[in-house]
């Protein structure tokens, strides 16, 4: 089992930078030390991934920066991508997994990925930050999975299960499975639902409930 990441690591993220050395320093990615994006991205512009004006629009400087491999093996093209305003637009990221798949880039030279292995990392003007991947059989029909946060939000399940799932994977063999677990939205249901069953058996040895007003207490008889 992954061990936990900590709430004051995840609430230090304030933007690209400080994300980065969250990935290097919490989840032991292979970045250098205190990395910033210049020193480990590079651009793909609107043109190279085919977007249209409307999605282009919604991005910071109307690019996408990915995330240089860290492995020679490595599975998974990573993305980071900053919106504009406030919101995550699901109908641009979807436009990016459509310019980064093989069948629809301008360039045969420019690599491709399979589209269950993009790993989409999403900032906005409001430091809100979410990590998407696409999840179906077909890049045309896949469904996005997510989960994120904001400066208000809780994010207890973020930290003990989302983000630890995201470690470097010691067997790089299982990198592809071990990420994807991440966006397991049934066990993250499970366990939620596990923590309201444990919490109502404990109150029930533990807590006196007040009767309603007028009705005897069934035990005296």
């Amino acid at each position: 089992m992954n061990k936990s990441v900590t709430e004051h690591a995840v609430r230090s993220i304030r933007d690209r930078q400080t994300l980065l050395q969250f990935l290097e320093r919490d989840l032991g990615w292979q970045l250098p030390p205190d990395p910033t994006p210049d020193e480990v991205t590079f651009d793909w512009t609107a043109d190279e991934l085919r977007l249209s004006d409307p999605a282009r629009q919604k991005l910071a400087g109307g690019t996408v920066k990915q995330l240089r491999p860290m492995h020679d093996k490595q599975p998974w093209g990573i993305f980071l991508v900053e919106f504009a305003d406030g919101r995550v637009y699901q109908t641009a990221l979807r436009q990016i997994l459509r310019g980064l798949v093989p069948k629809r880039r301008r360039d045969s030279n420019l690599p491709a990925w399979r589209h269950e292995n993009l790993l989409f990392i999403c900032s906005t003007k409001n430091q809100e930050f979410s990590f998407a991947h696409f999840r179906g059989e077909k890049p045309e029909r896949a469904k996005i999975v997510r989960f994120s946060w904001s400066p208000d939000e809780p994010i207890r399940t973020l930290c003990e299960f989302n983000l630890p799932a995201l470690r470097m994977p010691d067997d790089t063999s299982r990198w592809t499975e071990e990420w994807q677990k991440a966006f397991d939205v049934e066990k993250v249901t499970k366990q939620f639902y596990q923590e309201i069953a444990n919490w109502y058996f404990w109150a029930c040895e533990h807590v006196v409930f007040p009767m309603p007003k007028g009705e005897k207490n069934r035990d005296a008889y």
